[in-house]
C-alpha cells in the first residue's frame, strides 16, 4: 500500500513537473492576425490555438521584420514604425493578460498548483494508519 502511494505521489509529482515545463505551450494567448501576416510566420506551432510560446516567438519574428524593413524600406520608416509600435503595444497588453492567466493556473497560489497538492496530499492521508485503527488480521480475529 505504501509502494502504492510512492508510486501515485511520484507520477503526480512527474505530472506537475510536465505541466510546469509546458505551461507557456498551454495558456491562449491572444495575437492579432496582422502580426502574422507582417512577419510571415506560422500563428501557431504545437496547438491548434495561439499561445504564449507563439507570441514570444511572434515578437522576436517582429523585431527582426521591423529591423530589415527599415534598412530596405528607408522612405518607409516613419509609416512601418508606427504601425509596428502600434502592434507592439497591442501585443504587450495581450502578454500582460496572459501572463496574468498563467500566474492563476500555474501559480503558487494557482488552481494547478492547488488541485495537485490537495490530490498529492489526499493520497498521502488516505494510506497513513492512524492510532487505534485495527489491522485486517485484528479484524479477522474477532
Amino acid at each position: 500500500m505504501k509502494t502504492l502511494s510512492a508510486i501515485l505521489c511520484l507520477i503526480l509529482f512527474a505530472a506537475l513537473m510536465g505541466a510546469c515545463a509546458m505551461q507557456d505551450h498551454l495558456v491562449p494567448n491572444y495575437i492579432d492576425k496582422r502580426m502574422g501576416e507582417r512577419t510571415g510566420a506560422k500563428m501557431t506551432s504545437l496547438m491548434p490555438y495561439t499561445t504564449i510560446a507563439d507570441a514570444q516567438r511572434l515578437g522576436r519574428e517582429l523585431n527582426f521584420v521591423s529591423v530589415e524593413k527599415r534598412k530596405a524600406l528607408l522612405q518607409e520608416i516613419e509609416k512601418g514604425s508606427r504601425f509596428d509600435a502600434f502592434l507592439a503595444k497591442g501585443h504587450e497588453l495581450y502578454m500582460i493578460d496572459a501572463n496574468a492567466l498563467r500566474e492563476t493556473l500555474f501559480g503558487a497560489n494557482g488552481v494547478v498548483s492547488t488541485a495537485m497538492g490537495m490530490l498529492g496530499l489526499g493520497a498521502g492521508w488516505m494510506f497513513l494508519k492512524r492510532p487505534g485503527d485495527l489491522r485486517k488480521e485484528d479484524v479477522e480475529d474477532v
